[in-house]
């Protein structure tokens, strides 16, 4: 249970943000409206996720001696800018829907907790088939991401860094969650074979890292979850709806390290990159006209995998931060700059 918790804290918030309430609003929009709304609203969790996993990875440009280990338990907070609390909704290329009152700028999922604008949804032929606000934000722009990692000496002057959480599966309210992910890093200190560098008063290393996670949660929208007043119901559910998120990342680039009695100060910088996928897949219910007037919910008009969408993001990442070392144990903290600002903090424990 307590490897359970790991990542639950950033990937809850987008539980919450694909409430039954927040599935219905976004699939009446249909298909192609719904994969741009959703790519808006959810575009600042994806960047911070992906800052987040490649967070946390060392604290010092040292390299443990032959069979040195630590062990680090890091927690990451990551700000999301004011600007990305908001997205303008004329301009993410909606074709079905109008904005009928509330301006153009809805809240993204780290926006306010409140409703956004009002909008007018359109069928094929142009005749209204409902309204509905803009999803509400989570009223939290930061993201938190903990993580816990393990790193061996097990090569000269070389760290191998290890993440890894098993696939776990955890009921959260009426619905079940299934979490993994894996990450693994390398660190070499190229000074200490270098005749000339070796002997300078601090240390340089080369680090990469590659990473992912992988979480799903079961879903149960049904027709009961639109305003069914007027509308004829000939659908049926085959609980196929899950919400698949997948998010890959990579960092690599030149840590410094200096040491002065019992605190080492350490800076980074170098490339981080982060591709993330939101896919809602199976069978779901929208309010579609009938040919002889009035709107109906059937087995041909659904959805089927109505939304496939794809984030990337590759930056100049850049940190510093400093390490306390406290008799068998060290504590640490660092700033990072990548697509966001990240503030960092953890404790490790081992040898040298």
């Amino acid at each position: 249970m307590k490897k359970s918790f790991l990542l639950v804290c950033a990937l809850s918030i987008l539980q919450f943000s694909f409430a039954q309430t927040n599935v219905a609003e976004f699939l009446k929009a249909g298909q192609a409206d719904a994969n741009a709304l959703v790519k808006a609203y959810l575009n600042p969790f994806a960047m911070a996720l992906g800052d987040g996993l490649n967070n946390g990875w060392y604290n010092s440009a040292a390299t443990h001696r032959l069979f040195g280990f630590d062990l680090s338990l890091t927690a990451s907070a990551i700000q999301i800018p004011g600007e990305a609390t908001t997205f303008d909704i004329s301009k993410i290329g909606l074709t079905n829907i109008s904005v009928v009152s509330g301006g153009n700028m809805a809240p993204t999922i780290a926006g306010v907790d409140a409703p956004g604008p009002l909008m007018q949804v359109k069928d094929a032929n142009g005749k209204n088939i409902g309204t509905f606000n803009s999803p509400r934000g989570f009223g939290m722009d930061i993201v938190p991401v903990p993580m816990a990692q393990i790193g061996f000496g097990i090569l000269p002057n070389t760290d191998i860094i290890g993440r890894y959480i098993p696939d776990l599966s955890y009921n959260y309210g009426a619905n079940k969650m299934k979490l993994g992910s894996w990450g693994i890093g390398v660190k070499h200190n190229f000074m200490k074979w270098i005749p000339f560098l070796k002997s300078l008063p601090f240390d340089a290393s080369v680090f990469g890292s590659y990473s992912e996670v992988n979480a799903q949660n079961a879903l149960s929208f049904t027709p009961e979850d639109y305003n069914l007043e007027n509308v004829t119901v000939t659908f049926t559910s085959d609980n196929s709806q899950l919400l698949k998120v997948k998010s890959k990342t990579s960092k690599f680039g030149l840590i410094v390290s200096k040491k002065l009695g019992v605190i080492t100060f350490f800076g980074g910088i170098g490339q981080s990159t982060s591709e993330s996928g939101v896919d809602l897949v199976g069978k779901y219910p929208v309010i579609t006209t009938a040919q002889g007037g009035g709107q109906i919910i059937t087995d041909e008009a659904a959805l089927i995998d109505p939304i496939a969408i794809q984030f990337t993001s590759k930056n100049i990442c850049m940190d510093a931060g400093l390490r306390l070392k406290l008799l068998f144990f060290s504590i640490f903290g660092s700033v990072n700059k990548a697509e966001y600002t990240s503030y960092n903090a953890g404790i490790s424990f081992g040898t040298k």
